[in-house]
């Protein structure tokens, strides 16, 4: 699976689906693109890294989609996104996306694109876990109409 989206801010964006082969890229992502603030944002704690154990759980069909997103041409990641499919629950969307590409529209059209694939299998609504100070994040799920959970 493969995509492209453009950005409020007119910068056109390619998303695949995550293998687990993908790890190191994603652990470099995280290492010296997405500060401790923007890390500790998406996932709630100080995390720097996925240890493989969980890299596989993400990127297993059944769990959902775990996506990566670049400029087109360039190898290095300016987004991770997921789509979790949850048993009693909408499904779940989380969205991680580089310091130096904040603020441009690359949330707004990754969610974009994960509301229409949640769409495509049958889902009207989309599920995020957010913690209170995470003002954008917030804009962002009411934009898109996600029941939110507030955390920490």
């Amino acid at each position: 699976m493969a995509a492209e989206v453009t950005t409020s801010a007119g910068q056109r964006l390619h998303i695949r689906h995550a293998t687990p082969g993908d790890l190191h890229l994603v652990n470099q992502f995280h290492a010296q693109d997405c500060s401790p603030a923007s890390r500790a944002a998406r996932y709630h704690t100080g995390r720097s890294r996925i240890r493989a154990s969980e890299w596989r759980n993400l990127t297993h069909p059944d769990q959902g989609y775990t996506i990566l997103v670049s400029a087109p041409g360039q190898d290095r990641l300016v987004g991770l996104a997921h789509l979790f499919w949850q048993k009693s629950a909408p499904p779940e969307v989380a969205i991680l996306v580089a310091d130096d590409w904040q603020e441009i529209g690359v949330g707004r059209a990754v969610a974009g694109w994960l509301v229409g694939l949640a769409a495509a299998h049958g889902h009207r609504v989309q599920q995020a876990y957010i913690g209170p100070q995470n003002v954008r994040a917030l804009r962002l799920a009411q934009h898109f109409g996600a029941v939110v959970d507030h955390v920490g």
